[in-house]
């Protein structure tokens, strides 16, 4: 009897990583950068990654491209503190 994996669609999280990076790239330049944003960035990079349909090379470019947004969502966080706004306030995406 064949296993089914139950994998997510491709397409769905595509959609939603591009709308967040979007937000990231036109956000007012003013504020300080989300944390919560870069996280889940990361986060959907990495499922993206590890999805069966896509190539290697890909796979290896987004897994990087995941760490360096993980990378900011802590520095990130880290300014956040040191500015007084703190990441108790809720994020506004």
């Amino acid at each position: 009897m064949p296993q089914f994996v139950d994998v997510p669609p491709l397409e769905p999280l595509l959609a939603g990583t591009l709308a967040l990076l979007h937000w990231q790239a036109t956000r007012d330049t003013q504020r300080p950068p989300c944390p919560f944003s870069a996280r889940k960035l990361a986060a959907n990079l990495r499922r993206m990654a590890d999805h069966p349909a896509l190539s290697e090379p890909l796979a290896i470019v987004l897994h990087r491209l995941a760490n360096e947004w993980s990378e900011r969502a802590a520095r990130t966080a880290d300014g956040w503190d040191e500015v007084g706004d703190g990441l108790a306030r809720s994020p506004l995406h």
